[in-house]
């Protein structure tokens, strides 16, 4: 690494010097700043009003009923069962399909989209990121599933949940895309760490890892002097160091190796993206680049033991930081508006839009908690830092946590203000940037009066026409709350999959004339169309003469997520819409229900069916099906009573035998049983053993999740005694199969026992 141009102390002695005279300097630039330049292909900026909407009484959450859980009998014993920890989106479902054919219970709905190297890489992940990322990577085709589980399986600790957090909270339209690069995120993950090596305010904390599993993170701890002039250590939450610090993304661009020399486009923002070593990725370019006679961020930082210090002398990392954005950038522009910050870095100009995302990219850089800040109505972009708390920070101007500096400062009086998360994702931060806060409460709901969930509210002010302020979306009672700043003339539109209001496209209808500081106001917005709820009709179970076989279902639903198309970002150039998954503190509900194969065709098709066992909206609960013999079977928990969101799901899917306490005089008494097999999980070979009681033919077959049979072991009439079977992890043709999970079952007279073969290549 080159050596440091200037000292530590002479950096924050010229810091001193020109501060004042950079803050005065930026400040009057920046009243007549031109526009950021963001990617907002959709929003109308001159929009037209259609009417007026009135407030009207506060609309009260439904009360959902909870299902008594019932325990389950010890008499069944599970032949086999499947632990799930997953995301349904919207009519979608999961659970088990009792195959007449092949005497086996399948799993059917979203696991089954799995790869068995997907599901190695989800076995592998930490459990507290497992079902965003058997989420993301069930929404893949299978040779993009193979890509990026293939780079979480062949990862090394402690990159491992680096990796894994970043694939399961990016875009599938990124993931899919062809300007996604593995190499790019397993570079992040390994940059997190040397950063880590060479700076010495910061210490990456592993707590646990892949190879003893379990829920297993990573943190970052620091070292700042507190208003008590303390040096203290102080340690970031799990959730701001992973989307604040690791993830790869910032705001609108791709992540991507940028060749810095090319000129980016305003259009497509992805005309310099190269391959390495001409591609350069921003978290590695910014540390060590040495481009003439600007600092080198990592020597900047090198001697500096303190993040934030709230007394005492400004020898810390953010005044550094701040130090070295000014340094290496220049408040103009020109007909370029890079959102790549290695571009925006090379050509060290920009204005407030180029400083977020440079600032930003240098913090995360710096492995400090970093996020961008944005008034769309009104154009300006700005930071946020972490510090045991958000803080307001804009370098550009020498901002430090002086939050109401644009109101009181500037005369900005501002709508929304809104913080961008790496995945598109908008949350209001308006309450720290204005004095007098209005409260907005939305219900959506369809022309019958049922709730909207995940209704798109776009929110829109008279900034000298209408102008869009705000997007978010509604939670599972169709509701959404939004604080906004006061003496604004507000109007919002909504866009749903059930429906659009105002009827007319791209038309806003007003709401509020003037709003008023502590007011609270609320609306009802009415979608002219009704939202196809499932028609379930509950039958009485069939009779089943012999007790043999039973499916189960035991779950919660402790999270809702939003499901939110992203207001902008540069991947829509491939013609996906990205979205995010915003996880909310809210129990969810879903359905379960049994019911035969012509059913639930018809619930596929039309989301009418008979059923039996039927529970709706349901936030926990159980159920067990006795499986007549004669036809196909489903047992399964759906999510078709939400037109957009997503619900987490928790549980087990149990297929289980009637146990030896029967008194069913047509059961059969147990012919043998089964001890399971060793190693396993193993790689290339498994030993299957059972006891016979006595003499007989007995069939031993292997199965894939999907239910298709794999190979035949035996079938053939064997003396009683203990026996072992070998698989060696070939199919019927004698070729490999791939790693994952595969069933064993056995079967001699009328009794079958199986057990669960993981496969590790």
């Amino acid at each position: 690494m080159p050596k440091p141009i200037l000292s530590a102390n002479l950096i924050i002695r010229i810091f001193h010097i020109f501060l004042p005279l950079l803050m005065v300097a930026f400040f009057i630039l920046s009243l007549s700043a031109e526009p950021r330049g963001m990617t907002i292909r959709e929003f109308e900026q001159n929009a037209k009003a259609e009417g007026q909407l009135y407030p009207c009484a506060p609309v009260e959450r439904s009360q959902i009923s909870q299902p008594e859980v019932k325990l389950w009998s010890d008499d069944w014993v599970a032949v086999d069962s499947l632990n799930f920890d997953t995301i349904l989106d919207a009519d979608q479902r999961l659970g088990l399909l009792w195959s007449n054919s092949a005497g086996s219970a399948i799993v059917c709905g979203t696991p089954s989209a799995l790869t068995p190297e997907a599901r190695q890489a989800i076995d592998k992940a930490p459990v507290w990121i497992k079902p965003e990322l058997s989420h993301i990577l069930a929404k893949l085709e299978p040779a993009d599933q193979q890509i990026w589980s293939n780079l979480i399986n062949s990862a090394a600790d402690p990159y491992v949940d680096e990796i894994a957090f970043t694939v399961a909270t990016s875009s599938v339209a990124w993931l899919s895309s062809i300007y996604a690069d593995p190499q790019l995120v397993l570079e992040n993950a390994q940059q997190i760490y040397a950063a880590d090596a060479q700076l010495p305010y910061v210490q990456i904390n592993n707590y646990g890892n892949s190879a003893a599993g379990g829920d297993y993170y990573s943190t970052a701890s620091y070292q700042k002097i507190n208003a008590d002039s303390q040096l203290v250590q102080v340690e970031v939450p799990r959730e701001i160091y992973y989307w604040y610090i690791v993830h790869p993304k910032l705001t609108d661009e791709i992540p991507a190796y940028i060749n810095p020399a090319i000129t980016e486009s305003n259009s497509t923002h992805a005309n310099n993206i190269a391959a390495p070593p001409t591609g350069q990725f921003w978290r590695t370019f910014f540390f060590s680049a040495q481009e003439e006679a600007y600092p080198c961020l990592a020597d900047t930082l090198s001697q500096l033991t303190s993040v934030y210090n709230r007394v005492g002398p400004a020898n810390d990392v953010i005044h550094a930081i701040q130090w070295w954005v000014n340094n290496t950038m220049s408040f103009t522009s020109n007909s370029e508006r890079p959102h790549q910050p290695v571009r925006i870095y090379r050509k060290h100009i920009g204005r407030c839009g180029e400083y977020g995302d440079y600032t930003e990219a240098a913090a995360r850089t710096a492995l400090i908690p970093c996020t961008q800040i944005t008034s769309m109505s009104t154009d300006h972009v700005w930071n946020e830092f972490w510090d045991e708390g958000w803080m307001q920070w804009e370098p550009v101007n020498g901002y430090i946590n002086t939050p109401l500096v644009y109101e009181n400062g500037w005369g900005k009086v501002f709508g929304s203000v809104y913080e961008t998360r790496s995945d598109g994702c908008l949350t209001s931060v308006t309450d720290r940037y204005s004095e007098g806060i209005s409260t907005l409460n939305f219900t959506v709901t369809d022309s019958l009066g049922q709730a909207v969930d995940g209704a798109r509210v776009i929110l829109a002010i008279d900034e000298g026409g209408i102008r869009t302020d705000m997007v978010d979306f509604t939670d599972n009672e169709g509701q959404l709350t939004l604080p906004v700043g006061e003496n604004r003339h507000y109007y919002v539109r909504v866009t749903s999959p059930v429906g659009i209001y105002p009827p007319n496209a791209g038309t806003y209808v007003s709401i509020i004339d003037n709003s008023v500081a502590g007011e609270t106001y609320n609306f009802t917005l009415p979608i002219p169309a009704a939202f196809s709820a499932p028609q379930i009709t509950t039958v009485p179970f069939p009779d089943d003469p012999l007790n043999d076989w039973q499916l189960g279902i035991m779950f919660s639903v402790p999270h809702q997520y939003i499901n939110g198309q992203v207001a902008w970002d540069d991947i829509d150039i491939t013609g996906q819409t990205p979205r995010f998954y915003k996880q909310l503190n809210q129990p969810g509900t879903v359905n379960l229900l049994f019911t035969d194969a012509d059913n639930y065709l018809f619930y596929e098709i039309s989301h009418t069916c008979e059923a039996f066992g039927v529970l709706e909206n349901a936030q926990s609960g159980n159920g067990t099906f006795n499986i007549p013999s004669g036809q196909d079977w489903y047992g399964f928990a759906d999510n078709a009573n939400h037109a957009a969101n997503a619900q987490q799901i928790t549980g087990a899917l149990i297929y289980r035998h009637f146990g030896v306490a029967n008194d069913d005089q047509h059961l059969p008494s147990a012919v043998f049983t089964l001890t399971g097999n060793y190693p396993n999980p193993f790689r290339t070979e498994t030993e299957i053993a059972f006891n016979l009681k006595q003499s007989g033919k007995v069939k031993l077959c292997i199965y894939n999740l999907k239910g298709q049979k794999v190979k035949e072991l035996c079938t053939e009439p064997l003396k009683a005694g203990k026996h072992t079977v070998k698989w060696d992890a070939t199919d019927a043709c004698q070729q490999p199969v791939g790693s994952g999970i595969y069933f064993c079952t056995v079967s001699s007279g009328r009794q079958t026992a199986g057990c669960k073969l993981l496969l590790l290549r």
